[in-house]
């Protein structure tokens, strides 16, 4: 038996969330909160987020998106990084991932494959259940929860956004351990 699917218009919403931060980022965060079942555990860290996006000004939340994601390697919106910072393996990942890619129709839209916002929109739009669940299980979740690690000690808003995202994907807050070496 298989684990349950992610509800494909959250992972739409989180796909828009984790893009370089363009509008209305709290009414964004505010519309994911709202497609998630009452009571979710995704809910306080999204509401978090959200609070403040609503404080934040356009450039303060550019500059963190940059700063978070673009300058800190640690926390590289890249699941092939992320699962391996290897460059020869990541371009292994990233082949694996454009041939599964292929066979659902699927073209990421502003960057790389592994990027974090384009596996969630993939995800979202993916119809083979097997696929989605071993890129969420084998990719996306170790790839998060190596993002989420980087904040240790550390306060920022883009970690609420993670933390939404892993209850959102890794149901009853179970968490995966940290993921293997890929292996050629």
């Amino acid at each position: 038996m298989s684990a349950p699917q992610p509800n494909r218009a959250v992972l739409a919403a989180f796909a828009d969330l984790f893009s370089y931060p363009r509008g209305d980022l709290a009414g964004a965060a505010r519309r994911c909160l709202d497609l998630l079942e009452p009571g979710h555990p995704a809910a306080p860290f999204l509401r978090k987020f959200a609070s403040w996006a609503g404080r934040a000004r356009e450039g303060e939340i550019e500059e963190l998106y940059t700063s978070t994601f673009d300058l800190a390697p640690a926390c590289a919106p890249y699941v092939g990084f992320q699962i391996s910072p290897d460059a020869g393996r990541r371009n292994l990942f990233l082949s694996s991932l454009a041939s599964v890619y292929e066979r659902e129709g699927f073209r990421p839209r502003e960057e790389l494959g592994d990027h974090l916002s384009e596996v969630l929109r993939f995800l979202a739009a993916a119809r083979d259940p097997e696929a989605r669940q071993t890129l969420i299980r084998e990719g996306l979740v170790p790839a998060v929860e190596k993002m989420a690690c980087s904040f240790q000690g550390k306060s920022n808003p883009w970690r609420s956004l993670l933390d939404a995202l892993l209850a959102c994907l890794a149901p009853a807050g179970r968490r995966h351990p940290p993921p293997p070496e890929i292996r050629p």
